[in-house]
């Protein structure tokens, strides 16, 4: 059955099984050196006679099943593992090596690195939006109907694949939610990019490094929202037709300086100092001290809620849980004091409408009425939470305590002047007290 030829289909088709109790027995391939047929009773084998990883004596290992591997597949890969041998490297090790990196490779796919970087993300300082964070990648970059990629190695992952979704989503329409998402894509980048990640992800490079907005036909949009003398009034008398917890909470945001809604709707109780009007946020990841200064006014209407809650009210101010959890569907309460301030502008000004109002706007009025009321930049910065930059942050540790207690006193003055008609805004001179 031998052929000079070597061997082909048929002669391996044909090749007997060895007789009952006869052991396996090898044919040759006359055209490969060491490149056998393993004939046993139920299978037949390709293998490689050789002496593997430098061993003493030749043994024979399995290429592949016959007819699953054809004999000129077979060929292939003992001429392969012939040449890795006389280099000395030993084709098993080599295979399992690559079988393990391709394995790894597969591991190391877009969504899974993802997904460790938004593990990782509530663990980043300075991160006060981790939520909204993650749930914006989720939607608009995890989306399997919308990102391809989502199952390719990061390292084969391009700037044009990127784009492709970044660019989708500009065009949903949603430029707001892709220059957000294009934020991300550099963070995330730069987190991937650490050396121990980067070398456990096999990355070489950032793709994303030099793609800009304006490539993206993207920008940022500055918001310039705030609220004039009627909006103002409007604002306050909607807060007071909502009931507890959140008209109170709307305008407790508003008098401390336009604070964060997370940290206002986390306040609690024992945090509040009533006697020296401190209210101390403690930051849940770096565990330090934020000094919040409360106007009188404040007090009046911390007091206000204290003398309406029950005995057994739990630690958080402002709950629908009897204090035992703080608030929260703020999609739904800010739709609700939207529809409120807008009837009360109508009732002022039946011509005028509220237009793109968002409570982080309320920021943009403290800080205005400040500059307005000629405090001092680096105390009003400080009174809605901005701290120092730059050398400035080095070099300078004083806190402003009290010259951000006395800005919010003026501002919760003149606050009430403007909502309760005494004053028309709060620009000095153009009080109607002061004329």
């Amino acid at each position: 059955m031998r052929s000079n030829h070597g061997l082909t289909y048929e002669i391996i088709e044909a090749l007997p099984p060895p007789e009952k109790g006869a052991e396996r027995y090898d044919e040759p391939d006359p055209v490969t050196p060491n490149l056998y047929v393993r004939v046993g009773r139920r299978k037949k084998n390709f293998v490689l006679a050789a002496r593997f990883g430098g061993a003493k004596h030749s043994r024979r290992e399995i290429l592949g099943e016959f007819p699953a591997m054809d004999i000129e597949t077979a060929r292939a890969k003992a001429e392969d593992w012939n040449r890795k041998l006389r280099h000395g490297i030993d084709p098993l090790e080599e295979e399992i090596r690559v079988a393990r990196e391709e394995d790894l490779r597969r591991r190391r796919t877009f969504l899974s690195v993802m997904e460790d970087f938004l593990d990782d993300l509530p663990n980043r300082d300075r991160n006060r939006h981790v939520d909204s964070d993650i749930k914006l990648i989720r939607h608009n970059l995890l989306d399997p109907a919308t990102n391809r990629f989502l199952g390719r190695p990061i390292s084969e992952v391009t700037d044009v694949d990127l784009s492709d979704v970044l660019e989708a989503i500009r065009d949903r329409p949603a430029p707001t939610q892709a220059v957000k998402a294009f934020s991300l894509v550099r963070t995330f980048w730069e987190w991937a990019l650490t050396p121990r990640r980067r070398q456990a992800y096999g990355l070489q490079g950032n793709p994303f490094a030099n793609v800009t907005l304006k490539q993206l036909k993207l920008k940022r949009r500055i918001r310039k929202r705030t609220l004039d003398g009627d909006e103002l009034r409007a604002y306050w008398r909607a807060t007071l037709a909502m009931p507890y917890p959140m008209g109170p909470y709307f305008r407790f945001v508003l008098m401390t300086g336009g604070r964060r809604k997370s940290e206002a709707a986390g306040a609690r109780w024992r945090d509040m100092d009533v006697e020296t009007r401190i209210w101390t946020i403690v930051d849940s990841k770096t565990g330090m001290a934020i000094i919040v200064p409360l106007a009188k006014e404040v007090i009046v209407l911390l007091e206000e809620i204290r003398s309406n809650q029950p005995p057994n009210h739990g630690e958080f101010i402002f709950s629908n849980t009897n204090g035992q959890k703080p608030i929260n569907g703020f999609g739904r309460a800010m739709n609700a004091l939207r529809t409120l301030f807008a009837a009360e502008l109508r009732e002022i000004d039946p011509q005028a409408a509220v237009t793109g109002f968002i409570l982080h706007d309320t920021r943009r009025v403290v800080r205005t009425a400040l500059a307005a009321l000629g405090v001092p930049g680096e105390v009003a910065e400080r009174v809605i939470g901005h701290g120092p930059e730059g050398i400035e942050a080095v070099y300078n540790q004083w806190e402003y305590i009290p010259q951000t207690m006395s800005a919010l006193a003026l501002f919760n003055r003149r606050l009430l002047d403007v909502v309760e008609n005494r004053a028309a805004g709060f620009v000095a001179g153009r009080f109607g007290d002061d004329e």
